[in-house]
């Protein structure tokens, strides 16, 4: 290969890398402000609490919030409700769980802190929580095993606030008292 061939090869290689940084980039660029949502951002507003279930009595339930106010929940374990229920809360709430998710940069946060992929200290037969919002066309969705000391206590603040606006106790019940049977915990 020539000089000037494989000039011309690595400055093609090097506008192509370029290209792609630009493209990152701008996809970030695109991430909605969740400090300040227009009103059409809240009619594409969906936002999903999911917890699963442990060695134990954790309950278990999905509850999911949109723009408009609607709430679904349906229950799976360990609840008062294993069924569907449907429920509508003030505007004001949903912009409380969305001010929430601004104060913890929650599009910036890595999308898995789950038992398989902990680098911190990890306990055995713990939960999971899985949060999700998606708005302006921009989804962004969190495991989160609460066995993992990795994760930022913001996101177990965001969790709560979702539950709280949504009033989930009143399907749930009083779950203060649930939890893992045992653990056993690795790590530093």
């Amino acid at each position: 290969m020539t000089t000037q061939r494989l000039a011309g090869t690595l400055l093609i290689v090097a506008l192509a890398l370029m290209a792609n940084d630009v493209a990152i980039s701008s996809q970030g660029d695109k991430n909605p402000d969740l400090a300040s949502l227009s009103d059409a951002d809240f009619k594409t507003l969906t936002i999903i609490l999911e917890r699963t279930s442990c060695y134990g009595t954790c309950p278990a339930y999905t509850v999911t919030l949109h723009g408009d106010g609607r709430v679904e929940y349906t229950g799976r374990q360990n609840v008062n409700y294993k069924t569907k229920k449907e429920e509508r809360v003030e505007i004001s709430a949903i912009k409380t769980v969305v001010s929430e998710f601004a104060k913890t940069k929650f599009l910036s946060l890595p999308e898995d802190y789950s038992e398989e992929k902990c680098t911190c200290r990890r306990c055995t037969d713990m939960a999971t929580a899985l949060t999700e919002i998606s708005v302006a066309g921009v989804t962004q969705r969190v495991k989160h095993y609460y066995g993992c000391a990795c994760a930022p206590k913001a996101l177990f603040e965001l969790e709560s606030v979702i539950d709280k606006s949504v009033n989930s106790e009143q399907w749930t019940g009083d779950v203060s008292k649930q939890g893992p049977f045992g653990t056993t915990c690795f790590g530093g």
